[in-house]
């Protein structure tokens, strides 16, 4: 009998397990849990409950509240990356393509910035959640940088260390959404993505799309 060629690419994929299903829903419950609560104020009991196993399920997955918190954000910045995916594979300033990147993040940030802030503000979150912060905040400055190192190469951006910059950048962008949380309304929404996007271009091109065009490239001082 002949195979067809979906019959061995459905048998290679492994379905999710009891186990598998049990840590997801420990995630998805401290993120319903962390949006309320410090992580200070969340129990063990209370976080196993929401994900609808015992207090010793939770042991067999995670270690502590932290390590749990850990893994919240290293899924959470997988998100991170697709909304700036755009304006990270394009060239130029792509003004439009980098504001709807920071729509999306800000919307995140609005929904989920109580966890975010003890995970990528506090200065000490603890070492699993700083690990993983470390590492996803160098892989998205690594991304950023790259996507500028093209540029400079065409001839684009001002002068400077593609590397630092992109670190200012990406700061620049959790801060601002940041406090975006921790004051709503104090500023119009749509002022807030404008002049955060025209920020970021000024300090990796030195213009906006607004600018004349006489002053594109930037002239060298």
């Amino acid at each position: 009998m002949p195979v067809t060629k979906s019959g061995p690419a459905i048998k290679s994929r492994r379905a999710p397990t009891k186990g598998d299903q049990r840590e997801q829903a420990l995630v998805d419950a401290a993120r319903v849990v962390f949006r309320d609560k410090s992580i200070g104020q969340v129990t063990i009991d209370e976080l196993a409950g929401a994900a609808g196993i015992a207090r010793s399920g939770f042991y067999f997955y995670f270690e502590s509240k932290q390590a749990l918190l850990a893994a919240l954000v290293d899924q959470n910045l997988a998100e991170a990356d697709l909304e700036m995916a755009e304006w990270l594979a394009a060239d130029g300033l792509d003004r439009a393509a980098l504001r709807r990147g920071l729509a999306a993040g800000l919307a995140r940030w609005k929904a989920d910035g109580r966890w975010l802030r003890e995970a990528f503000i506090t200065p000490d979150p603890g070492p699993e959640v700083k690990h993983v912060r470390d590492r996803l905040v160098d892989q998205g400055c690594t991304l950023f940088s790259k996507r500028i190192e093209r540029d400079v190469q065409a001839g684009r951006t001002v002068s400077g260390p593609p590397a630092l910059i992109a670190k200012m950048a990406v700061h620049l962008r959790s801060i601002t959404f940041a406090d975006a949380y921790a004051n709503p309304g104090a500023y119009d929404e749509d002022e807030l993505l404008d002049t955060l996007t025209d920020a970021i271009l000024r300090l990796v091109y030195g213009v906006t799309p607004d600018a004349p065009s006489s002053s594109w490239p930037p002239d060298e001082a």
